[in-house]
């Protein structure tokens, strides 16, 4: 892959909004590389309905992946998160609008209330990577990662965010809940580090690529990626305009 020119410049940057009502939530996403709402209908104890739209995608093949989020109708709004995500679920589907519905489940028990996540990871071409997670304005984490092992905050220091992160803090880290959701929010956005700082591919996707990713969601699964086109002008560079994260311009 190419590396991005101006990295070094800028900054990763995500912001979640999660929107409560009577029965109903609106989850909504917007990075770098992708814009999405998630918008989940319940009726107090399961997912009565879900609806997926996507603005901004990596693959010309991703809007697709509506249809097996359909999986979640019928869940109880208090499934744990290690079954919400058990059985492959996340390979099957788009792994950022399913964390969407997963959010919005969550947030369905808060009840008509309104959640801001932001991620901001600034670039660091050497040494460590700093990112913190705010909700509604405060600082909720603060990390310190190298080579994807987080350094700091003591209590997570030397788990690798590559590998089995998502079990240890769902079944290992003893963390309160609300701590682990945070934690695998700003999780994804480390995710996303690697879209800044590498030019992802418009048109068809070279072989080395297809190589590399092939199984790990949706749109590359090995059925389909075979036709997975990237898609072009979905990129957009927050970095010093993190006040325009979720006008969908």
């Amino acid at each position: 892959m190419v590396p991005a020119g101006d990295w070094g410049s800028g900054v990763t940057r995500r912001a979640i909004r999660l929107r409560g009502g009577t029965g109903v939530v609106e989850a909504a996403l917007e990075d770098l590389r992708h814009a999405m709402i998630c918008t989940l209908t319940h009726d107090g104890h399961t997912v009565t309905a879900v609806e997926a739209d996507f603005r901004r995608y990596t693959l010309q093949l991703c809007p697709g992946a509506s249809e097996p989020l359909q999986s979640i109708v019928g869940l109880p709004l208090t499934t744990t998160t290690p079954e919400f995500f058990a059985d492959g679920r996340a390979r099957r589907n788009c792994t950022h609008m399913l964390d969407l519905a997963w959010l919005a489940m969550r947030h369905a028990g808060r009840g008509a209330v309104e959640w801001l996540y932001e991620i901001a990871i600034p670039d660091a071409p050497s040494g460590a990577m700093h990112g913190t997670l705010r909700r509604n304005g405060t600082i909720v984490q603060d990390w310190q990662v190298k080579d994807d092992i987080v350094v700091s905050p003591s209590h997570l220091a030397g788990q690798s965010l590559a590998a089995g992160f998502t079990r240890w803090l769902t079944t290992a880290s003893g963390l309160p809940d609300l701590s682990v959701e945070e934690c695998l929010v700003l999780n994804k956005g480390f995710f996303m580090v690697g879209a800044r700082r590498l030019l992802l591919p418009e048109g068809p996707l070279p072989e080395a690529f297809q190589q590399a990713v092939t199984g790990s969601c949706f749109g590359y699964a090995p059925e389909r990626i075979g036709d997975a086109i990237g898609a072009t002008g979905m990129a957009r560079d927050f970095s010093h305009t993190p006040e325009k994260l979720l006008r969908f311009e």
